[in-house]
């Protein structure tokens, strides 16, 4: 089981994001609940940057942590159609930041590598690699479409 976490900053309040993630959730929802979302990376590398995109079906849970101190968003999903893609479970949450007009959108969570044996070895050699930089790409996804044009700029 391999774990990872990630973060990106968003231009609003965390109050605000958790109103907007919701939101961002519902609106993009399908009849069975889930919503298909591309996971992407790109290989940069020489004139042509190379990339690669699968969609999953994710469905978000809204619940309390562990501790039942905070909200929180359960995430799990599966690869939509066939491929040796893994499936992910783990959290999102939404923290305050030093910045009082920002917050931090974090997913959190763990993955086993499909494949057995083999699947495994590569995602020691690549693999982790490239499911950290796909689900950074997703939590900037998110965090870009929730933050105002205005402060794009001091996102990081």
């Amino acid at each position: 089981m391999t774990r990872i976490c990630v973060q990106a900053v968003v231009g609003h309040p965390a109050e605000t994001t958790e109103r907007l993630l919701q939101a961002y959730m519902a609106e993009r929802e399908r009849g069975d609940g889930s919503i298909a979302i591309p996971l992407r990376i790109r290989f940069r590398g020489g004139r042509d940057d190379l990339g690669l995109a699968h969609d999953v079906l994710v469905r978000f849970r809204k619940g309390r942590d562990a501790d039942n101190l905070n909200d929180t968003f359960y995430v799990d999903w599966e690869p939509s159609g066939r491929g040796p893609y893994p499936t992910f479970s783990g959290t999102m949450n939404v923290y305050a930041a030093p910045d009082p007009r920002e917050s931090r959108l974090e997913i959190d969570g763990t993955y086993d590598a499909p494949g057995g044996g083999l699947g495994r070895f590569f995602d020691m050699l690549v693999g982790r690699r490239i499911a950290r930089a796909s689900l950074l790409d997703l939590v900037e996804r998110i965090a870009g479409d929730l933050t105002p044009v205005a402060s794009s700029l001091t996102r990081r």
